[in-house]
């Protein structure tokens, strides 16, 4: 029964979803704004702001009080979706991705300077990391020397 739910909560939500597809494809094509080529610097900048907007909502502290608020959800309910959903960055980030093109689509001018930022923060994370790694391994040949010499 439990499982039944679950799949029922899935299929609505992926139901819900390709709604919200088609109601943007029509709205977007009755205006004349449906966006079939993107420069690529443009796709860039929107993968990394949908990059970092998955990390933001999976798993950065700032949201945790979002996915705190229903880590007690019973599975095969509402809320045990929502719960689904912000656990998983490949979920959400097929959302995130449609949210920034209809953005992208509908009014540029409003959502660029939100992908802006959010793709110099992705950039910056990745320095972060990357800054991380090498000290890690610099940190380690370290104690491989320190080793050797005992």
């Amino acid at each position: 029964m439990l499982a039944r739910m679950k799949a029922l909560w899935n299929i609505i939500f992926s139901l819900f979803f390709l709604g919200l597809v088609a109601l943007s494809y029509m709205y977007l094509s009755g205006r004349g704004l449906l966006t079939t080529s993107i420069p690529w610097t443009d796709l860039i900048l929107l993968s990394l702001a949908t990059f970092r907007l998955v990390r933001l909502f999976t798993y950065d502290h700032i949201t945790e009080f979002l996915r705190d608020a229903v880590s007690s959800a019973r599975e095969g309910t509402f809320l045990g979706t929502i719960k689904d959903l912000l656990g998983c960055p490949w979920c959400t980030g097929v959302w995130f991705a449609f949210l920034a093109y209809v953005g992208y689509s509908a009014s540029p001018q409003v959502i660029m300077p939100l992908v802006l930022i959010l793709a110099i923060a992705a950039l910056a994370s990745f320095f972060q990391v990357f800054s991380n790694l090498v000290g890690w391994n610099a940190e380690d040949k370290k104690i491989d020397v320190t080793h050797k010499k005992d």
